[in-house]
């Protein structure tokens, strides 16, 4: 951050979103800066949900947890806005809204994620809480025995293909379950290994459950689009695979804000600190940025990185460190959980541990370093999702340059 920070007075963040990345940077400032920074959280919706238990709603076994957003942010000793982010004056240090309000600020943080469009044409696309409605249908359809062959088809380009894995896993377990004969599951992944940012082991470990489950693995194919031939791949030099129904994630693409720089996906640049380039005092952290992996845990990081440097420049006696992304995830399968660990240099697994023990507390979903346990303490979130796997992978090659 420049100097342009005043030291005498309080420093008023301006905190765009109401996501993971917009409550960890929240929650640590309070902690690491105290009185010295003044919050104000400007969401689009009252409501937090924990996006990544969506996928479990449509088996009945678990549900997104919502938080009243207002309510945690006067918990927080923060201020709350409902609006949307529409543009950034940084110059004149201003936000304008579509409801017509325009906000100063000290310091801005944007945390507002990014657009989810279509990943595949013709597929059933899952996309978070509040949009699983139509793989639900999918499974009524199973359990009804009116289709049999499902398809689940990890898009191109999409960064983080977790959720598509569970959704197969938690689908085999209720066949199972239910005793479904003849229903054919299929997982389509452009990956070269299933799951392959996590490393070697946790590849050939999934691939084993996956076969397991009887889920037929294609993986180095290209989805196209979903017709009633089944899903068609790219190139078309083969035929289509087999399906009913197509389940697929959703395609991200950045917000493309006015007055903040972007990437030709929209994105916004941002260096290891998660400051804006070419702006002062302006950061970004989460899925809108243009750090490749799209997932809570490494928005959580990437607001810590922001947060530290804006609590240092109130005068805050913190040494901002740079974004070191470390990768944790938790996979439900619908069945025992179990939980794995990779101590590894360079971005890809080397040195696997298996254990039945959690990696991290709480075991929850988001992994972040202020989040979790507020939302352990505060929310009564201790107990882990039922049927998981968990790993943790340092991402060093993923790391953007420093600008």
């Amino acid at each position: 951050m420049g100097d342009t920070l005043g030291m005498s007075t309080r420093t008023r963040l301006l905190v765009a979103g109401g996501g993971v990345a917009a409550l960890e940077a929240a929650i640590a400032l309070r902690e690491l800066a105290e009185e010295r920074v003044s919050v104000e959280l400007l969401s689009s919706k009252a409501e937090f949900a924990d996006r990544p238990l969506a996928v479990a709603e449509p088996f009945g076994s678990e549900q997104a947890i919502r938080y009243d957003l207002p309510a945690m942010a006067n918990d927080l000793g923060a201020n709350f806005r409902l609006g949307t982010l529409q543009e950034v004056d940084a110059s004149a240090r201003v936000v304008r809204t579509t409801q017509g309000d325009e906000l100063s600020w000290d310091a801005l943080l944007v945390a507002i994620g990014a657009r989810a469009g279509i990943g595949i044409e013709g597929a059933v696309t899952v996309k978070g809480p509040g949009f699983t409605g139509r793989f639900r249908s999918v499974v009524r359809e199973l359990e009804d025995r009116r289709v049999r062959r499902v398809t689940f088809a990890v898009p191109p380009g999409t960064s983080w293909p977790l959720p598509l894995y569970e959704l197969a896993l938690m689908t085999a377990a209720l066949v199972r379950q239910h005793e479904l004969r003849k229903v054919e599951l299929r997982l389509v992944t452009p990956e070269a290994e299933p799951l392959e940012i996590f490393g070697a082991e946790a590849s050939s470990a999934l691939r084993a459950m996956l076969q397991e489950r009887g889920i037929e693995l294609y993986t180095g194919h290209y989805p196209g689009s979903a017709s009633e031939e089944g899903l068609e791949l790219v190139p078309r030099d083969a035929d289509p695979i087999p399906a009913d129904r197509v389940v697929s994630l959703p395609r991200l693409g950045g917000p493309k804000l006015p007055g903040l720089p972007a990437d030709e996906r929209g994105f916004i640049p941002v260096d290891l600190h998660s400051r804006v380039r070419g702006l002062d005092d302006v950061y970004a952290a989460g899925d809108a940025t243009d750090f490749p992996i799209k997932q809570g845990g490494i928005a959580t990081q990437q607001a810590d990185a922001a947060a530290e440097v804006i609590a240092a420049a109130a005068g805050a006696p913190v040494d901002a460190q740079p974004f070191r992304p470390v990768l944790r995830g938790l996979l439900l399968t619908g069945d025992t959980p179990r939980f794995m660990r990779a101590e590894v240099s360079g971005g890809r697994g080397e040195d696997w541990e298996v254990s039945e023990s959690a990696l991290w507390w709480p075991p929850s979903k988001i992994a972040g370093r202020y989040l979790s346990p507020y939302l352990g303490v505060r929310h009564g979130e201790v107990e882990r999702p039922s049927g998981g796997v968990s790993v943790d992978v340092a991402l060093d090659k993923l790391t953007p340059a420093a600008g």
